[in-house]
């Protein structure tokens, strides 16, 4: 019998655009637009910037498109630096598993890079970003014991392994090539979680993009007859023991029909995605009791049992002093949408940080889960409530299903009304709405070099 990773690679040579539904492809479009809005509003941002220098320092063959910047560079630094843009604010899209939380946005800087060096097609693109997202998830979805974060894996392990198989489709490899970038690429990038726990450094944003950015070396490899280890996942020595702990590697071999990005959330906040439900429930009962902030005397987080118990969580959230640590911290996200009545990424500013008023509510702060919030999460979901108690009563808003969550999804509408503002800052308003469009109908595109101009401002 072949290995699982040679009958994933089956799966993604075969895999063509006419079988993916129509509500896939339109969702796919969502997903992408929101993640290129997440690199434009990122393209300032500390991270983004060190990144971006490094990258135009070492040069390139000009292949891809440096996202904002209007200059080119090889597909795989192009890879790194749109790949940290995306993932930098923290406002990409977010799935929950049992085995992990992940991104799968993260390789979409790879995918594009790639698309633009190969001259791919905008139905190449989509297919590909459709079958990498069904990698990342399967991977999420493994039926472990125990969330493997706390056995001291990040999810970037798996981005290796997803970001590789559509890496490897866009390269127009067959079945043999791809397995053999997709052993590659998953052989070297076990990323461990510590990179998330306590002070939150800058590594957060970079982990999975360079895990996503270095599949394009292996897919590169593989094309030139470079081998890898097929028994990788489910050998003895493998992931299925060394980082899974045993679980059962077999369902991460697609089903033909079967398109898991339709569950993928997206973020209206630039939040951790287990804060999301509480931001909003944060932000919804201050205004509909219109609570204000020197009134309130205590608040309550109700959440489930993970977001107590995950890697990230301790109390260095609760002084927060850089941009990374405070989007993971539950009481300062509640704390700001309360004072602030909303949450974008002026609210991780130096200047938000320091605010006594936010700093006073992060005290008056608990954190608990419930067995009903934990059944919604294990669902799939990310629910939470806020209870505020001021000297005029006590005020409760339960949000099972935010915004943006599978069960409540942001339409192509608010994904545009996203995007707009974020990427009119870098490029106008007039070639942001263009880019919204372009991509709105880029099933139609026959060069995604069409997309990649307008993107670089």
């Amino acid at each position: 019998m072949s290995t699982i990773v040679e009958r994933i690679a089956e799966y993604a040579e075969a895999l063509k655009y006419e079988e993916i539904d129509v509500v896939t492809r339109n969702y796919a479009k969502r997903v992408l637009l929101d993640s290129l809005g997440c690199a434009f509003g990122a393209l300032e941002g500390e991270p983004v910037r060190i990144v971006r220098k490094v990258v135009t320092d070492l040069g390139g063959a000009p292949q891809a498109t440096l996202i904002g910047q209007g200059t080119k560079t090889s597909a795989h630094l192009a890879a790194v630096a749109n790949g940290v843009a995306i993932r930098y604010l923290d406002f990409n899209d977010v799935y929950f598993g049992p085995a992990w939380t992940a991104h799968p946005s993260d390789a979409t800087g790879a995918l594009l890079a790639v698309a633009e060096s190969q001259q791919r097609s905008g139905r190449d693109l989509l297919t590909a970003l459709v079958l990498t997202y069904e990698m990342q998830m399967r991977f999420s979805d493994l039926p472990v014991a125990r969330n493997l974060w706390h056995e001291g894996w990040d999810h970037s392990c798996s981005c290796a392994y997803a970001s590789a198989t559509g890496v490897a489709k866009l390269l127009g490899l067959d079945a043999r090539r791809i397995a053999h970038a997709i052993a590659l690429s998953g052989a070297r990038a076990n990323t461990l979680s510590e990179i998330r726990v306590g002070d939150i450094p800058m590594d957060k944003a970079l982990s999975a993009p360079v895990a996503a950015a270095n599949s394009v070396l292996y897919g590169l490899l593989a094309k030139q007859g470079f081998t890898g280890c097929s028994t990788l996942l489910e050998g003895k020595y493998g992931f299925k023991n060394a980082v899974a702990k045993g679980a059962d590697v077999e369902p991460l071999v697609p089903e033909k029909g079967v398109f898991l990005i339709n569950k993928v959330g997206l973020k209206p906040y630039p939040v951790e995605g287990m804060t999301i439900a509480m931001v909003q429930a944060g932000i919804e009962v201050g205004a509909e009791n219109g609570i204000k902030a020197d009134e309130i005397e205590a608040v309550r987080i109700i959440t489930h049992e993970e977001a107590v118990t995950k890697p990230s969580w301790g109390p260095k959230k609760l002084k927060p002093t850089s941009k990374e640590t405070a989007d993971h911290s539950f009481p300062y996200c509640v704390a700001v949408a309360l004072v602030a009545g909303k949450c974008t990424p002026e609210q991780f500013s130096a200047r938000w940080l320091a605010d006594p008023t936010v700093a006073r509510l992060i005290s008056l702060t608990t954190v608990a889960s419930t067995p009903e919030m934990s059944t919604i999460y294990k669902n799939g979901h990310r629910p939470a409530a806020v209870e505020v108690r001021t000297n005029r009563g006590i005020f409760l808003k339960e949000v099972p299903y935010p915004t943006g969550d599978p069960e409540n999804p942001m339409s192509w509408d608010q994904v545009v009304e996203k995007f707009i503002p974020m990427a009119s800052n870098v490029i106008g308003k007039e070639k942001a709405e263009c880019t919204a469009a372009s991509i709105d109908g880029i099933d139609k595109m026959n060069n995604v070099t069409d997309l990649t101009e307008l993107l670089s401002g």
